[in-house]
């Protein structure tokens, strides 16, 4: 959880793989050059997908909040 992606033999095209898997799993767009640059642990990316979803929460309406917690 805490080792370095590049040290445990991460490269661009695994970064890339890694972005577009995070995107289909979490409603946040996390870009490349952040992962590749901030994010190279998993403690580091779930760090940021929180950050990134708790901003997109704080712009929904109570009305969009009480429609997703119906679902």
């Amino acid at each position: 959880m805490y080792d370095n992606f590049f040290e445990l033999g991460g490269d661009s095209l695994i970064a890339t793989q890694l972005a577009s898997r995070l995107q289909a799993n979490f409603p946040v767009e996390l870009p490349l050059r952040e992962l590749l640059l901030q994010a190279l642990t998993i403690a580091k990316q779930a760090e940021i997908i929180e950050e990134l979803l708790l901003e997109k929460l704080a712009e929904l309406s109570e009305e969009e909040v009480q429609l997703i917690l119906k679902t």
